[in-house]
């Protein structure tokens, strides 16, 4: 319990949306400090109370099929004189004088001469649309988001698989997953039933010098596809290139692809600089000998003009040699280094457009990830600067597995201004995204709602919630999913307040169900998904079912630190109450047939009940089905795990000649 906080400072904080407490995961009630309040408020920028009210919102939304109506604040002298022009998504305008409005004078302030009018919107078409009004004290824009209240939603049931890309690696391949491999194992999931293939983030990442990052939930942007994943073998200039075959077929080159291959984790840095090489030569010839295929590259750039910014952006950062934060004046790149750039990302795109295509050809929706953040260091960072609170962090508040709070480092995106800006961003990335998949997650689905904010300079405990415009924000979600067909995904994991469920429920944004999340000790060791969810055994983020089941995890959570030794006990008498509780439940359910089931037993049996649920969609972890007894990641460790690097320890042909893996999965998940 904290000391009396100031009302002033209590008031300024909710008129901004900062939150001055919470709910913690145990039911207890936090206050945000005085100095966090103050330093937050510090940064934020101005204040309602520091500015004039606008006299229209920048952002309204308006439902379809409800009464939708738009705030105008104006001096009640220009009221009569004043013009209210419609202009919607696809030009059209509609010029009205104020007065022949239907609306209502719902208050006249006297002291300022201020007249508020709530006026009546017409039904609209899905889309962005834009309102101004003129008057004697000038034109005042404001965006309408006309969207139907439910987002997009494929209602099917289906089955599918997870694996990460980076890690589906052939026998072929340069030492990871590439956009072939995917094409491959996408191929043999929908040749045995299957619907659907998710894996983590592709996005644009820095991989040499001096930043190295290949967290996909830290991507240089959300707008571009990662170039690690191009599959070099493939690209026609590669079969026409004498130079770029010598050298890859160099007696230096085999070296490093042999080790490259048998490597148990991928090393970035090192298999990025030996690709850099060859798509250097690559792109050199490209642009010096201009061939057919030239005319196809013209028309990726008219298409999408922002990719010419991008490429300078990361020619100036591998002159520069430094984070764009610490650029003084304007570097100078070469036209080479743009080119390069250019050059791999429509590379990128092309193999993204033959994976998609070999999807749909199968019947397999590309289960897309969109991350909550990008790296402050990155492309959107420096590009869309104006959309982003940069002297703080998002992460999260402390909680009993992380009891020092979570800083992400990552600048979270500032509510205001998103609003301001007209959500410009938000929106092209959203494109960017489900113009490539029939279904996208959504991380941290939260973050619709609010976000935990870490001012630099202070520790992760030391934040404080931040409001967002949820109802904005899902109009949005809304509009594109309706647009591209997509069917969207929340990550509702952990402490999630009740109104975000409520929210996705009322908007029909699809949630997750994690078995392992769900477990109980007592009572009914399940509840069932429902229909309105995508339901798997873990995530990424979590032990698989083997380490999960042998308590393996615990052990290593002891090693972390995160477990206190003399806790260990405790720790596995808490799960072995869950594995019996589990084996009861699923003998209850026929599932089961003995009391000592073995780790196999257990695992097909919790697949069959997450089959026969009602569950739209059913996410089978493939690692899982080989009894793969290590996480792609540990939350909360950086260099003390091998995060994002651990490759498959089947190859994608492996998994495909394997009979016994397609007939259990042809068994188990029949739906």
């Amino acid at each position: 319990m904290q000391g009396k906080m100031p009302a002033a400072l209590e008031r300024e904080a909710e008129a901004r949306g900062i939150q001055t407490s919470y709910i913690d995961n145990t039911g207890k009630k936090q206050f945000a400090s005085e100095e966090t309040l103050r330093v937050i408020l510090d940064r934020f920028g101005p204040s309602k109370s520091e500015r004039e009210l606008p006299v229209l919102e920048p952002v309204t939304v308006c439902w379809q099929n409800s009464r939708s109506q738009l705030l105008l604040r104006l001096p009640a002298g220009e009221l009569n004189d004043a013009m209210f022009r419609l202009r919607v998504e696809d030009g059209d305008e509609e010029c009205i004088p104020l007065h022949d409005l239907a609306g209502v004078a719902d208050r006249l302030d006297r002291t300022s001469g201020i007249a508020e009018l709530t006026l009546d919107i017409p039904e609209l078409p899905t889309g962005y649309h834009s309102v101004f009004v003129e008057s004697a004290s000038g034109t005042h824009e404001s965006m309408l988001i006309a969207a139907p209240p439910k987002l997009y939603a494929e209602r099917s049931r289906q089955w599918g698989a997870f694996l990460p890309m980076y890690a589906a690696h052939s026998e072929r391949s340069w030492g990871a997953g590439n956009f072939s491999d995917y094409r491959q194992l996408c191929e043999w999931v929908g040749t045995i039933g299957g619907k659907v293939m998710g894996t983590l983030p592709l996005l644009s990442a820095f991989l040499d010098g001096p930043i190295c990052e290949p967290s996909p939930y830290s991507p240089s942007s959300r707008l571009f596809w990662n170039e690690f994943f191009i599959d070099i073998t493939v690209v026609p200039e590669f079969q026409t290139s004498v130079e770029a075959k010598k050298l890859a077929g160099s007696t230096e080159m085999n070296r490093k692809l042999a080790a490259f291959r048998v490597s148990e984790f991928i090393d970035y840095k090192d298999q990025w600089a030996a690709r850099r090489r060859v798509l250097e030569i690559l792109a050199r010839e490209f642009f010096a000998a201009k061939p057919a295929r030239f005319g196809s590259f013209r028309s990726y750039l008219q298409k999408r003009p922002e990719v010419e910014e991008y490429a300078r952006f990361r020619a100036a950062c591998d002159q520069a040699r430094t984070s764009w934060r610490n650029w003084r004046e304007e570097i100078h790149y070469s036209g080479e280094a743009r080119d390069f750039y250019l050059y791999i990302q429509w590379i990128a795109q092309e193999q993204m457009d033959e994976l998609l295509k070999a999807c749909r050809r199968s019947g397999v929706k590309f289960y897309l990830d969109l991350p909550l953040g990008v790296n402050s260091d990155g492309f959107d960072a420096w590009r869309y600067r104006d959309f982003f609170a940069p002297e703080m962090s998002a992460g999260a508040p402390p909680d009993s597995f992380f009891t020092k709070g979570q800083d992400w480092g990552f600048a979270p995106l500032h509510p205001g201004r998103m609003r301001e800006l007209k959500y410009r961003y938000v929106i092209d990335y959203l494109r960017f995204q489900m113009q490539h998949t029939g279904l996208l997650r959504i991380d941290h689905v939260m973050g619709l709602h609010r976000l935990w904010w870490v001012p630099h300079g202070y520790p992760a405990s030391a934040g404080a919630y931040v409001s967002y415009p949820a109802e904005e924000l899902y109009a949005i979600l809304s509009v594109e999913s309706h647009r591209h067909r997509t069917t969207l995904v929340g990550e509702n994991l952990g402490t999630v307040p009740p109104e975000v469920n409520k929210s996705m429920d009322r908007h029909g944004l699809r949630r997750m169900y994690v078995l392992q999340y769900e477990q109980k000790s007592k009572g009914p060791a399940l509840r069932e998904p429902q229909a309105a969810e995508v339901a798997s055994i873990n995530t990424h983020d979590m032990p698989s079912f083997a380490a999960h089941w042998k308590g393996l995890d615990i052990e290593d959570r002891v090693d972390l630190g995160l477990i206190q030794k003399k806790n260990l006990a405790q720790e596995k008498r808490g799960r072995k109450l869950l594995r019996e509780n589990l084996v009861l439940y699923l003998r209850k359910r026929k599932l089961l047939k003995t009391n000592q089931p073995n780790t196999e037993e257990v695992l097909q049996a919790v697949l069959r009940f997450l089959a026969e649920s009602p569950a739209e969609t059913v996410l089978v972890t493939l690692e899982d089905l080989w009894a793969e007894e290590r996480s792609q990641n540990v939350p909360g460790t950086s260099t003390e795990r091998p995060n994002w690097k651990r490759k498959a320890t089947r190859t994608v042909e492996q998994i495909n000649a394997d009979r016994k893996l397609e007939t259990l999965l042809r068994r188990l998940m029949c739906r």
